[in-house]
């Protein structure tokens, strides 16, 4: 998920970002809500298993025709928080050390925790088709600290960092799949993203849930 959403927003520069609270919607309000994330990322040498609930406000940006489309582009402020509740990570070496054996890890969350995030992206609902598409990268602005396991120097203590992603499709499939809504208000669905064949080895299937009010 670190990786997929880096490709997004990976101009974002988040260095020296370390406020909590939104960024505000505009004129036209704001979709508000909550978006839950579980998966795992996958690596050559490595797994990481994840969930998070995340707190989002996306700025509406325009209303056409009873289309309506909303963008998060952050910049100054981060508009998400996410609350990671799991992170675990399994590795090994690429290849023997010099006793012969694969060096093995394990690491852990050391327990729940509150991470800013910038995100970017767009939700695009089509008033003709009753469908609307979305996707939303966010970056964190700062690491949370884990507990480790070395099958060769024992325990020991690091910090980590979690980029996920919620919406109808990856990011190399903007937009796609689109979904049906039935009040424009409201945008809520409970959906399983399962990568392309572009994108397997890199992550498992998804799972998300989403429920986003228009406040004005």
């Amino acid at each position: 998920m670190r990786r997929i959403a880096s490709t997004v927003v990976g101009a974002l520069v988040c260095a020296g970002f370390t406020s909590s609270g939104f960024a505000q919607g505009g004129k036209l309000g704001a979709y508000t809500g909550t978006a839950s994330i579980s998966g795992s990322e996958i690596g050559k040498n490595q797994k990481v298993d994840f969930a998070a609930k995340v707190k989002i406000s996306i700025p509406v940006e325009s209303v056409k025709e009873g289309n309506i489309r909303a963008e998060a582009e952050d910049i100054d402020k981060p508009s998400a928080i996410a609350t990671v509740t799991k992170w675990e990570m399994e590795g090994k070496a690429s290849s023997p050390g010099a006793d012969g054996k694969i060096m093995t890890w394990k690491c852990s969350l050391a327990a729940p925790v509150d991470v800013p995030m910038n995100a970017q992206g767009s939700l695009d609902l089509d008033a003709g088709t009753k469908k609307y598409t979305m996707y939303i990268a966010l970056v964190p602005l700062k690491q949370f600290p884990v507990k480790c396991v070395n099958s060769q120097s024992g325990a020991y203590k690091d910090n980590k960092g979690l980029g996920l992603f919620f919406g109808t499709s990856e990011p190399e499939l903007i937009p796609a799949n689109a979904q049906p809504y039935t009040d424009p208000a409201r945008i809520a669905a409970k959906y399983k993203l399962v990568p392309a064949a572009s994108m397997k080895g890199q992550y498992g299937p998804v799972d998300m849930e989403w429920d986003l009010r228009l406040q004005k």
